[in-house]
């Protein structure tokens, strides 16, 4: 895929995505609308749909966690940065991984967030397997991440 079509995949993602977490007035569209985009992104780009993992959902919920409390002043360390090695943790044979966060007043904007931090990632077909987690923060916030996982076959959830 040549530069100028990656632009126009992934803006048309963007866009794709900015229309399905739209929602009614006041709505919040959560984790449906999250995965939905992330789906609608890999479309654009021409690779196969992500496979739900527990281990990559479960790296997910505590990445999104740490930041929640660490924004709450409650953490004791600084928030998960490296998917691969929670993922390890948990008993994955993950090759790689990668994460992919956004926070914002809306799960639409929180949403975008994330996916344009994904604008180089989420295009490439080596991810196959996939986690998410959003957190409607008492700060008024939403909280969304994302873990990708590229890698030796599918894990098994512990």
């Amino acid at each position: 895929m040549s530069a100028g079509e990656h632009r126009r995949a992934v803006t048309a993602a963007l866009l794709a995505a900015a229309l399905l977490t739209a929602g009614p007035a006041g709505a919040e569209p959560g984790a449906a609308a999250f995965d939905a985009a992330i789906a609608a992104t890999r479309a654009a780009a021409g690779c196969p749909a992500l496979v739900a993992d527990p281990l990559a959902q479960r790296a997910a919920e505590l990445s999104n966690r740490s930041t929640a409390d660490y924004l709450d002043h409650r953490a004791e360390y600084v928030p998960v940065d490296d998917p691969l090695a929670v993922l390890h943790d948990l008993g994955s044979d993950a090759a790689a991984a990668v994460q992919l966060q956004g926070a914002a007043d809306t799960a639409a904007d929180a949403i975008e967030v994330a996916l344009l931090q994904g604008y180089a990632t989420l295009p490439d077909c080596g991810y196959q397997r996939l986690g998410t987690s959003v957190i409607e923060h008492p700060g008024g916030q939403t909280l969304v991440v994302a873990v990708l996982i590229g890698g030796p076959g599918p894990a098994t959830a512990g």
